[in-house]
């Protein structure tokens, strides 16, 4: 399910390596969404990439960020932000793949921890400064002088100091440079062209020029796209894969991504850019889910069911449709497709939470059962989410089973921060479930760390 999951406020500064012309702005609130099939896709995309980089697979994160600029970056360890307006951008998978080895780079590179060390070599004065300054700061901060005393007036002369923002600047265009290197190397080791970097670079130099007015290119975290430009540029007349194409696999990932994207995001839109003329299969799936988004639910099962009966087996085709039900009230026949969907696709614990919430609007004791099986499941893949452990508690409740309602209310306290809550139902799980169990075990490891756990920290 396409589906907007947490709000975040995300402080820029201590992100790294915005990929696009138009950067975060300090504090912007973030929306994150979650959806198995673009999830999926990306990763399938960059997959080989992460090899070459000798990243594991299974511990980087691709979050989807709600946003209409062309970015992304790096925070919180191997998580790598996209934003959807860089993604449906973007008019190539080849394009995309470029700027996921990017932000790899920075993975591989350990650029985060690296960064997080110099901003402590910053006074907590010109950190403000960057923060409220937005950029535009001043000229003694930006030299490490004074202008009333002997200082340079502006930031583009004079000594770096080492504890300068000018020094943290340059020493975060020295890792982008390292990262667009590392990019390189990456499409080089999985025969990639870096064709459709180069092609990016140009649609963000683009964006840079309307935004010229707005910012100090000075002050880029990045090196000048048109120096980043040459570079790939340099790489492609060098790559024996220069004129590789992409495959047929993932140019229909990429398209179908594109058209969901925008079907969600931008219905109007979608529908005067696929028009009912466009038989083509990503063409229909944008129409099927605009008109759902408009509220026209019989033209979207219409066009959905058009596109099961020539592919009764995808599994995306069966959630979409499930979620159409779903959110027009229809729990009870929004069942049918998310269980063909999770028969389909059984790895995949986003929808079987979504499977789990329209079993448990149906109010029925079996489907109860059968909500709470599927949640168990999709704990091995979502144990981070919220509304798995709200749902399971929902679940269990239904159930008439206090001791595993309780625990399920821990795990949600733990997410959100809530030690005192997070203590009061471990406490409730311990006196109902019987103790040795895997369960009552858990509860006791809650109450150990939160007890371990320093205030203010999760």
């Amino acid at each position: 399910m396409f589906r907007r999951i947490i709000t975040l406020f995300c402080l820029a500064l201590f992100a790294l390596a915005p990929f696009g012309a138009v950067s975060a702005q300090q504090n912007q609130r973030l929306n994150l969404i979650r959806d198995a099939e673009i999830e999926n896709s990306i990763r399938t995309l960059v997959m080989p990439v992460w090899r070459a980089a000798g990243l594991d697979p299974n511990s980087v994160e691709i979050m989807i960020v709600q946003d209409h600029s062309l970015n992304a970056f790096v925070a919180g360890g191997q998580r790598i932000f996209l934003n959807t307006g860089l993604i449906m951008r973007t008019e190539t998978p080849n394009q995309l793949i470029g700027v996921l080895a990017h932000e790899s780079g920075h993975i591989a590179g350990g650029h985060l921890a690296r960064m997080q060390e110099e901003l402590r070599n910053l006074t907590t004065l010109q950190i403000l400064e960057a923060i409220l300054g937005g950029g535009a700061l001043a000229a003694g901060a930006l030299s490490g002088g004074s202008p009333g005393r002997g200082g340079p007036t502006t930031g583009v002369s004079g000594p770096r100091a080492p504890g300068s923002i000018l020094s943290f600047l340059q020493y975060t265009q020295t890792q982008e440079s390292a990262a667009d290197h590392a990019a390189i190397t990456y499409l080089q080791r999985t025969g990639q062209s870096p064709k459709g970097t180069v092609e990016f670079l140009r649609i963000l130099q683009r964006e840079e020029r309307l935004q010229i007015n707005r910012r100090d290119p000075y002050l880029s975290t990045h090196p000048l796209t048109p120096g980043r430009i040459t570079t790939f540029e340099d790489a492609l007349k060098r790559s024996p894969y220069a004129n590789t194409p992409d495959t047929p696999q993932a140019l229909n990932m990429h398209h179908r991504m594109v058209a969901k994207l925008m079907g969600f995001i931008t219905p109007d839109t979608a529908l005067a850019r696929f028009s009912e003329a466009d038989r083509a299969v990503p063409a229909r799936y944008a129409r099927a889910i605009a008109w759902y988004r408009k509220g026209a639910l019989g033209s979207a099962l219409l066009t959905i069911d058009g596109l099961l009966k020539e592919y009764p087996n995808d599994p995306y085709f069966h959630e979409v449709r499930g979620q159409m039900l779903y959110e027009n009230g229809k729990a009870g026949e929004a069942v049918a497709s998310y269980r063909r969907a999770v028969q389909l696709l059984p790895a995949a614990g986003i929808i079987k939470i979504d499977y789990a919430r329209a079993l448990l609007d149906t109010n029925s004791p079996d489907n109860s059962r059968e909500a709470v099986r599927n949640l168990e499941q999709a704990v091995q893949q979502e144990s981070g989410s919220f509304e798995l452990w709200r749902l399971m508690a929902a679940g269990y409740s239904k159930l008439n089973n206090p001791g595993m309602t309780s625990l399920a209310r821990a795990e949600m306290a733990v997410l959100r921060g809530q030690r005192s809550e997070a203590q009061a139902h471990a406490d409730a799980a311990t006196r109902h479930l019987q103790s040795g169990t895997p369960a009552w075990q858990r509860a006791q490891d809650i109450k150990a760390y939160i007890n371990t756990r320093p205030a203010g920290r999760r």
